[in-house]
This record gives structure tokens, C-alpha cells and sequence, in this order.
């Protein structure tokens, strides 16, 4: 029974890494019936197609339970573990799971590095650069080669102020995956921090093409006017309840909706991931004056922000808190209880 389960496992795994989640179910079910509902293999691909279908709670429950009956497979931990860190509140969790797999005496290389790298990832979320450090260090140097080793490896140098070298580590990631929109999007925010505006223009602009190729936009999907005019009156909205010293910057600004950011708008610095966007003369420097000629609300990049309407307002509030600190350097203006 072992073999013919750990086929359908795979098979069911396999589905869900080929988004086809019907083809995953179907496994899932005759999974059960091999071994039943709460054998560890059949709870991970459980987790796995939670998961993927957007049952967060639920894919984290099945994974832990899967986690706690002891599974000698390396990548029960792992996804377990991911998927704390990614969508828990709980890192100290997600760390547990980790390291209790690099405690194992039979865990092979392959999975040593992987929870090495995922250790890392979390420990840079949790404020902790230097042991992230120490981590990358210790994966091995094939590893160390990998666009995802690369990129965390870059974070990590960012968050200890070596920008230059985080630079260099991310062009490295970019080389080996430059298809990857979001090592681009990392490199242009590092470039950012680093003062290179141009370098950083032109990783964004790499990222706006990009993410427009993958977004399967077409003309069915076109902005229309209604659309636009309701976008604009929740806007509105939410300006209503933002503090007095943000409001002024802002209120004589005209608002107008596009579908994505256009290419001279990234390289004046908007980012091509931003749900709302300021146009004008940007604060580059301290002796600088900003000027806002508009706003504009990105339709597509907030419909991909969502799952459902009731979202709206707060991702509104985020791209005005990032746009606010880009656009006018400031970061101290009372946006903390907006939206609370």
C-alpha cells in the first residue's frame, strides 16, 4: 500500500504545482480511502490543497497536525513552515518547525539548505540580520549560486546597510532569472536605497513589462468610465478619514484612474506595483520642494490586491501611506490610527 500511496501523494502534489486543483482533490479523496484522513501524507496534501485554494487556516491546521505525528519527509516541514511564515501571525512557530527539521539526523543536504535558507528568511522577518547571516553562511556553496539564495542573501545585506553589496548579490539573481519580476522589483528598491535612482528606474521599468505580460490583460478587461467614477468616489471616501496635516499635502489634487502605471510614470518614480500613485515633481532632497500635479489609482493592481470589495479602503490607505513617504519624504504625518 506504501508505493501505491505515495503515488497518488505525488500525483495529488504534482496537480497542485500544475494549478489543477480538481486533479488535486481527486487524489486527496482516493488518498483517504488508501490510508484514511489522518495519516501523515494524506494531511499534507490536505495543507498543501488548502493552501492553494485559499484556506489559510485551514492548510496551516492539517500541516502542523502532519508535522506533529513525526513525518521523517523533509518537505512536510518545510511547506509547514512556509506556510506559517508567509500567511501566520506566529514566527516563533514557523521557527519551531524549522528548526526541529535541522535537528533530525537524517535530513540530507538538499533539505539541510532549504531550511537553512527558509531559517534565514524568517529570522530577517523577526529583526535578526546578523543570525540571517550566519544562516546563509552555512548553506552550501552550490546553494549559495541559487536566485533564491541569492535574493534573501541580498535582503539580509540590505538590512545590515550594505547596499552596494546587496546590489551586487541581487544583479546576480536577476542574471540567473531575468525573467523573474519580482528579483527585479527587489534589485530596483535596493538600487532606490542606495541612491541610484537611474539603476532603480530602470530594474522598475523591467518590472511594469514584465508583470503587464503575465497579467493576461486584454481588451475585455478594459477600464470603463462608470468603473473609473466609482473608484474615484471610494477614494474619496477614505480621503474623508485621513488626518488634517496628510489631507492638506494632498486635497487640491485631481484623482483619475488608469489600469497600470505607464512607462514615464515609473521612470519619475512611481512604483509599477502600487496601487495608488502621485504624479508631479517628487522631494528628492531636503532643500526640495515637492509638487503634486495628480493622483491616480492603478485599476488592475488593486483588483489583484483583493479578494473581495470590502478590501478597498484599506488598500487604499497602504498606497497613500507609501506614496506619502516616497512623494514627500515623509514618514511622521498621524496615518498610524487611519484606518483602525
Amino acid at each position: 500500500m506504501k508505493e501505491a500511496l505515495d503515488a497518488v501523494i505525488r500525483r495529488g502534489l504534482d496537480a497542485i504545482d500544475a494549478e489543477d486543483l480538481g486533479a488535486a482533490q481527486e487524489a486527496l479523496d482516493e488518498a483517504s480511502r488508501l490510508a484514511g484522513e489522518n495519516h501523515v501524507q494524506v494531511l499534507h496534501l490536505a495543507g498543501m490543497l488548502a493552501w492553494a485554494e485559499g484556506r489559510i487556516d485551514n492548510a496551516a491546521g492539517y500541516l502542523m497536525q502532519a508535522v506533529d505525528l513525526g513525518s521523517d519527509r523533509a518537505e512536510i516541514y518545510l511547506d509547514c513552515a512556509e506556510c506559517l511564515f508567509i500567511h501566520g501571525d506566529d514566527l516563533d512557530e514557523a521557527e519551531a518547525v524549522v528548526r526541529s527539521l535541522l535537528e533530525r539526523d537524517d535530513i540530507d543536504e538538499g533539505a539541510s539548505n532549504e531550511a537553512k535558507l527558509l531559517l534565514a528568511q524568517i529570522r530577517l522577518d523577526d529583526d535578526d540580520p546578523d543570525e540571517s547571516l550566519e544562516l546563509l553562511h552555512e548553506v552550501s556553496p552550490e546553494m549559495q549560486k541559487h536566485p533564491a539564495y541569492l535574493s534573501t542573501y541580498g535582503a539580509v545585506l540590505m538590512s545590515l546597510g550594505r547596499n552596494d553589496d546587496a546590489t551586487a548579490a541581487l544583479s546576480e539573481a536577476v542574471a540567473q532569472a531575468p525573467e523573474d519580476p519580482d528579483l527585479h522589483y527587489q534589485l530596483g528598491l535596493t538600487r532606490e536605497a542606495a541612491g541610484d535612482r537611474e539603476g532603480a528606474a530602470a530594474a522598475m521599468l523591467k518590472v511594469l513589462e514584465l508583470d503587464a505580460a503575465g497579467s493576461g490583460d486584454d481588451e475585455e478587461n478594459a477600464l470603463t468610465p462608470e468603473e473609473a467614477a466609482d473608484l474615484i468616489t471610494r477614494f474619496e471616501e477614505v480621503l474623508e478619514e485621513i488626518p488634517d496635516p496628510v489631507l492638506r499635502l494632498i486635497a487640491s489634487a485631481p484623482v483619475s484612474v488608469q489600469e497600470r502605471p505607464t512607462p514615464d510614470q515609473v521612470r519619475a518614480g512611481v512604483n509599477p506595483r502600487g496601487v495608488v500613485a502621485f504624479v508631479g515633481q517628487a522631494k528628492l532632497g531636503d532643500d526640495d520642494e515637492a509638487n503634486l500635479e495628480g493622483i491616480v489609482i492603478m485599476r488592475d493592481l488593486m483588483l489583484e490586491s483583493i479578494d473581495d470589495d470590502d478590501e478597498i479602503p484599506e488598500v487604499f490607505i497602504v498606497g497613500l501611506l507609501e506614496e506619502i513617504r516616497r512623494f514627500f519624504r515623509e514618514d511622521s504625518l498621524g496615518m498610524a490610527s487611519v484606518g483602525e
